[in-house]
């Protein structure tokens, strides 16, 4: 089965994306994907499989694995135990791996940074010294995460105490072209979110009619262009809304919304309330 090809976006003010994954809550390309993103996965306890390339590795307490990008994978994590906890940390070659060869003292955490193209699967002990690092994330401001980020791979640059699932890089089956066009059209609304998205402007831009262009990021991603244009721009406005920006209607037109129904059923869609409830609900938080 050709895996489904995932958009990481970070939130604003960062480089990288960190995302934790309790027992109710699953993250939603949990199913066969891939991206061009490195990914550093620690699951906390319980037993489980992963699913890497055409390998499988059983874990009976929790995993801490580190893999390169273009390589397909499925949901590591488990709902075995009530205090399980996956953290997700994905961050692209050129946040991290090219910005390492400006440092040569900084050569351990690049040549672990290539190894991950085997995918390293970490010895309990080197996971049980990080968990107090990697469950600390969601207490950190942009600028703590990026420390706490290089620690890790400093700590893990130094140890030798894991695995390789494979003896060779394992080859996805996408073309390159094709990676690189849909990364393309994933920067086009990066950029463009706040105005008018064409389609025949991006199309074009990309060499297809707007026609192919659609069933392309259909085939590439199993959804709509339309629906990731609308799930991109509804966390933008939930970073907003973090941000204490609460003029819904500035945070509507800022994130690329004219019709203040459309951008509710949207909302409410992607985060299961309104807008207003929304904003309400992290009020009373703040109180508490």
């Amino acid at each position: 089965m050709k895996p489904i090809y995932e958009s990481i976006i970070p939130s604003a003010n960062a480089s990288f994306k960190v995302e934790s994954y309790g027992p109710t809550s699953k993250c939603e390309t949990a199913g066969w994907h891939i991206h061009p993103e490195y990914e550093i996965v620690y699951v906390k306890n319980g037993s489980g499989t992963l699913k890497i390339g055409n390998k499988t590795y059983n874990y009976t307490d929790g995993t801490l694995v580190f893999l390169a990008g273009n390589i397909p994978h499925s949901d590591f994590g488990n709902n075995e135990k009530k205090n399980s906890q996956e953290i997700v940390i994905q961050f692209s070659k050129e946040t991290v791996y090219d910005r390492l060869t400006l440092f040569p003292e900084l050569h351990g955490m690049k040549q672990l940074i290539e190894m991950s193209k085997y995918v390293l699967i970490f010895e309990d002990e080197v996971k049980a010294n990080l968990s107090t690092y990697l469950e600390r994330f969601d207490a950190l401001d942009n600028q703590g995460k990026l420390i706490n980020l290089f620690f890790i791979l400093d700590y893990l640059s130094r140890n030798d105490q894991y695995v390789c699932l494979f003896d060779s890089y394992p080859i996805n089956k996408y073309k390159k072209n094709e990676i690189d066009r849909l990364e393309e059209a994933f920067e086009y609304v990066n950029n463009n979110y706040s105005k008018n998205i064409s389609v025949a402007q991006i199309s074009h831009q990309l060499g297809y009619t707007a026609n192919s262009f659609c069933r392309f990021f259909k085939k590439m991603t199993n959804r709509r262009f339309i629906d990731f244009v609308n799930e991109f721009r509804i966390e933008k406005a939930v970073e907003a809304f973090n941000e204490n920006n609460t003029m819904i209607a500035q945070v509507m037109y800022n994130s690329g919304f004219n019709d203040p129904s459309y951008f509710t059923k949207q909302f409410k869609k992607y985060q299961g309330m309104t807008p207003s409830v929304y904003l309400k609900s992290k009020y009373a938080q703040s109180l508490t």
